[in-house]
């Protein structure tokens, strides 16, 4: 009875064991990218360590628990949700792995998933560059994390940076840069995070990908009144760049403690004269940008056995936010104890400098110092001789220091805006244009009326639509991708005039329309659905119905078409043009930056040479610590306008917190004489200054001719001589001072705002091509082929490379 008892025993704790287990599931929803880790009996003692499979991320859901009884028998389960996140599409393989639970260690059954369909994720490029693939240890160098991702999808930030950056030391990472630039017709935002890193050891570095959660807003659910915006969040992973970093040569100075970068050494001694007893402070600062954490203290002093050393604590600081940026001082208290004539010994400190790849030794020359005797007191009150008579001393009364004037913050915006004139190609088209007859002046008058007629009509965006909707439908019919879908919606709005951002079916007045709509919702943002093999047969005969009329001839008689410029006169007039044309100001001056950055920016977009728009965007760019793009801006304003005062301000504020300033500029912004006379107008202006003086050279030539035929009385001699000399000073100045802009002088010129690398091929993929850094104020010519968001750059070395176009800032287009 014994043994029938124990052998129940047995079998009863097997059971119990066995009904403890984790196991992967299909979450149910018809998605095999959607998982659930089950925990049956049991419950996670730690976060459960996934395996790490190549091009596949866990995004965890949340969790959940369940109970259930079934025939007497409790069953308690703990659900952790996950959703696989990869780019290309395929079955994943989920070997088996071992959880940590609250019954001991439990193994993970193998699992296999269904074909899993990339999501939204795969719109997104996350990258991580070096600003250099091969380093020395301990040398500093920039990282910069960056994401590329639509502007129509992007919500905001799902969470922080998730890095593990060892072997490397960094810095904290900036606050966001955005830029926007279009790609394939669609606005995109470019988010730039940056950081300073350096690695210890030599050898190859290869730092894990950062990670940060994003959420995404895909559409709307719902419908009417409870319609709500879809937000997914996923997780954007960069990629792994490589990092050769080489050991420092060898050997090394016998000074050499370990510091790799850029230092100062600085030493004091005061006083240099004393007394026996009275101290003397000897200080020696070291300040620079490198590797102070790994740098221990200051180089030992030597000093002679006759003074008494009192050593505190050396102080070392570094800048907020800045772990590479620092001062280390220390302060040697000296007493000494007999009279005569020391040698303070002389300080090496040794480092080693990157840019110049090899070892600097910097030197503190020995200092003396002179001690004498300690002053003697008498030993009884004895009065001492009186002092010959001297003449009362009158003190000296010095005024104070006059005030400085504040600085270091933006100023106020501009009101208004003022388009830099463009010159005339030649003298023939400014003279062919002054006295054109006035009946192609009337037949070009009519033709500009009917122009503005044609570009006024309100129905004009229709019929743009209904040509644009006809030629998406025609490449539909051969491919039906996600891209054509979209623009067939964005177009369809337009023809039917919805203002709404994000339109349902339900606005749109016509059924046919409405099921079309319904349908391309569904390819768009259903699961694996595709749209009805009727469906461009059917939208081509729905566009076919609707009509829009074409522009009528009796408007180019309208005085807005036919006298625009007084119909703008009078718009002028008008207090809501004057109320929005204020509008970006009062948002600055409210403190709405980001809103006036916007309109600004679409100012600038509409009319590249405003340059009070310029001025303003670069204001705006600066409240919101956006050094770098409103330096760029700040360039364009000043080559612009350069005798404005407030964009020269500007300018050097921005460059100051930028730190960066361009060649082609820099020589603009000495006091010499000939900065002084090439500020005093734009390239453009220069040009116009050109010429006239070419023109009044050709009245002087021609005076001249006529007084050699006795054309014209005498006097007209003077009169020619004048104007050939007015218009070869004039000529040569201008020319002059047009060419001391140099590369900024060109409509093609482009400033790059911030640091990144110059590629020789449009992609960042990794291939085997060349690439280099590209500094930040770099200035080059854009040539007018683009790619995908590409440009390509020539730079007045002759180099030549391709950037993203929201790297740079043009100067005037």
């Amino acid at each position: 009875m014994h043994h029938v008892r124990y052998i129940f025993c047995f079998l009863l704790l097997a059971i119990t064991a066995l009904a403890q287990r984790v196991t992967w599931v299909d979450a149910g929803t018809r998605d095999p990218a959607d998982l659930q880790l089950v925990f049956e009996d049991c419950e996670p003692a730690a976060t459960p360590e996934l395996p790490q499979i190549p091009g596949v991320t866990f995004n965890y859901r949340g969790q959940s628990t369940q109970t259930s009884i079934i025939n007497f028998s409790r069953t308690d389960r703990t659900i952790l949700s996950y959703r696989l996140q990869l780019r290309t599409p395929g079955r994943v393989d989920i070997p088996a792995f071992t959880v940590k639970t609250d019954e001991g260690d439990i193994t993970v059954p193998a699992y296999s998933t269904g074909t899993v369909q990339p999501g939204p994720e795969s719109d997104i490029q996350a990258r991580l560059r070096p600003g250099k693939s091969t380093v020395w240890a301990g040398e500093v160098f920039p990282l910069i994390y960056s994401l590329d991702v639509a502007k129509r999808t992007f919500s905001n930030f799902g969470g922080g940076i998730e890095w593990e950056p060892a072997p490397l030391l960094i810095e904290d990472w900036t606050k966001p840069e955005v830029a926007e630039s279009t790609r394939n017709g669609e606005t995109r935002y470019n988010i730039a995070f940056r950081t300073r890193a350096y690695a210890q050891t030599p050898g190859t570095v290869q730092p894990q990908p950062v990670r940060q959660l994003l959420n995404l807003s895909l559409g709307t659910i719902g419908f009417g009144l409870f319609q709500q915006q879809r937000i997914e969040q996923v997780a954007a992973e960069t990629d792994r760049p490589e990092i050769k970093v080489q050991p420092l040569p060898k050997p090394a100075p016998k000074s050499f403690g370990g510091a790799v970068g850029q230092f100062k050494l600085n030493s004091k001694v005061v006083p240099q004269s004393a007394a026996v007893g009275e101290p003397i402070t000897w200080t020696l600062e070291l300040s620079g940008t490198g590797n102070w954490p790994d740098i221990s203290g200051l180089p030992a002093r030597a000093v002679s056995q006759d003074f008494q050393v009192i050593q505190p604590q050396a102080k070392r600081s570094t800048e907020e936010g800045k772990l590479f940026d620092g001062t280390l001082s220390e302060d040697v208290v000296l007493v000494p104890t007999k009279p005569g004539t020391y040698s303070l010994g002389a300080v090496e400190f040794s480092y080693f400098d990157p840019k110049a790849g090899a070892y600097q030794t910097v030197r503190i020359p020995s200092a003396s110092v002179t001690v004498t005797a300690a002053p003697t007191t008498p030993r009884f009150n004895v009065m001492p001789d009186e002092p010959a008579a001297t003449p009362p001393s009158v003190p000296e009364i010095k005024a104070p220091a006059p005030a400085q004037n504040p600085i270091g913050i933006p100023r106020d915006p501009i009101a208004g805006g003022e388009a830099v004139g463009v010159p005339f190609g030649s003298l023939r088209q400014l003279l062919g244009t002054g006295l054109a007859p006035l009946s192609v002046v009337l037949v070009l008058w009519l033709g500009l009326a009917t122009r503005q007629a044609r570009r006024n009509d309100p129905l004009r965006p229709r019929r743009e639509a209904s040509q644009r909707l006809a030629a998406t439908l025609n490449r539909l019919r051969a491919s039906s991708d996600r891209t054509g879908l979209l623009n067939w919606q964005q177009d369809a709005a337009r023809l039917w005039q919805l203002n709404h951002a994000a339109p349902s079916a339900d606005t749109l007045p016509d059924e046919t329309w409405r099921t079309l709509w319904r349908e391309a919702d569904k390819a768009l943002y259903g699961e694996n659905a595709a749209l009805p093999s009727d469906w461009v047969d059917r939208a081509t005969a729905a566009l076919a119905a609707v009509k829009v009329p074409g522009t009528a001839w009796w408007r180019t008689l309208q005085p807005r078409n036919l006298l625009p410029f007084l119909f703008a006169v009078m718009l002028a007039l008008v207090p809501s043009s004057a109320k929005a044309a204020t509008a970006p100001a009062e948002a600055y001056r409210a403190g709405d930056f980001t809103v006036a950055e916007q309109a600004w920016r679409k100012a600038v977009n509409e009319r590249p040479n405003d340059w009070i728009a310029r001025h303003n965007l670069s204001l705006a760019l600066a409240q919101q610590e956006r050094w770098g793009e409103a330096a760029a801006h700040a360039t364009a304003a000043f080559v612009q306008n350069p005798h404005a005062e407030p964009a020269r301000w500007n300018l050097s504020l921005a460059y100051s917190k930028a730190g960066y300033t361009p060649n082609a500029v820099a020589p603009l912004l000495d006091s010499a004489p000939l900065a002084d006379v090439a500020r005093l107008a734009s390239p453009a202006g220069w040009d116009r200054w050109f010429i006239i003086g070419c023109a009044l050279i050709a009245v002087g030539l021609l005076l001249l001719l006529l007084r050699g035929y006795l054309l014209v009385p005498g006097w007209f001699g003077w009169v020619a001589m004048a104007a050939l000399l007015a218009g070869i000073v004039g000529g040569v100045t201008a020319l002059t001072a047009r060419h001391a802009y140099g590369l900024a002088a060109d409509p093609q010129a482009v400033i790059v705002w911030r640091a990144g690398t110059l590629y020789s091929i449009p992609t960042e993929a990794d291939t085997a091509q060349q690439t280099t850094t590209l500094a930040a104020g770099a200035m080059g010519l854009q040539d007018e082929k683009t790619f995908l968001g590409w440009v390509k750059l020539t730079f007045p070395n002759g180099q030549t490379g391709w950037v993203r176009q929201s790297e740079i800032v043009p100067l005037y287009r």
